[in-house]
């Protein structure tokens, strides 16, 4: 029974638009304010990430973006206000910054410990054989079926044993 794959979503803090709400409280008066904050809740709440075992989604105002952890080269933190961090995922081909983020520091060391965990597991996995059959595929049901009209009777013995030996494992 294959294992179930472990997953956490986080959301940025709201330390992490800490100016923005405050710019936003103070503009109220000018009615400026209620745009920028409906603006910048807006922003807030689309942004989420989705950590699993294998990889990270990203998700900004409805576009996502897939890293493999086995993918990422480097993790980095970001600037840190307010307790509040990013942390920077470095692949190949690209760079990805996880923004708002508490304990930063705590969160890379965790993904960079994930893909040293997958990394290993993707190595194992190429190391295990793969089985060979015994027999080339197909094989098995047509000597099903020559045994099946042997058995009613359709097939002599000598006429099966002759064919039987057609699909023996080379």
């Amino acid at each position: 029974m294959p294992e179930q794959e472990k997953s956490i979503t986080l959301t940025p803090s709201w330390k992490a638009f800490f100016w923005s709400y405050f710019f936003g409280i103070l503009l109220i008066p000018l009615l400026l304010g209620i745009i920028l904050l409906w603006n910048i809740i807006k922003k807030h709440k689309s942004i989420s990430y989705l950590i699993t075992d294998r990889t990270i989604t990203v998700v900004e105002e409805g576009y996502s973006q897939n890293i493999d952890i086995a993918n990422i080269t480097q993790a980095k933190t970001g600037s840190v206000q307010f307790g509040v961090g990013s942390v920077i995922l470095q692949t190949n081909s690209r760079e990805v910054e996880l923004i708002g983020l508490e304990n930063p520091d705590q969160l890379r060391k965790f993904i960079e410990i994930a893909v040293d965990a997958e990394l290993k597991r993707l190595e194992t996995e190429k190391q295990v054989k793969s089985v060979e059959p015994k027999y080339k595929p197909g094989n098995m049901d047509r000597l099903n079926y020559l045994t099946g009209l042997w058995q009613q009777g359709l097939l002599s013995d000598e006429d099966f044993d002759e064919e039987r030996k057609n699909f023996e494992p080379s």
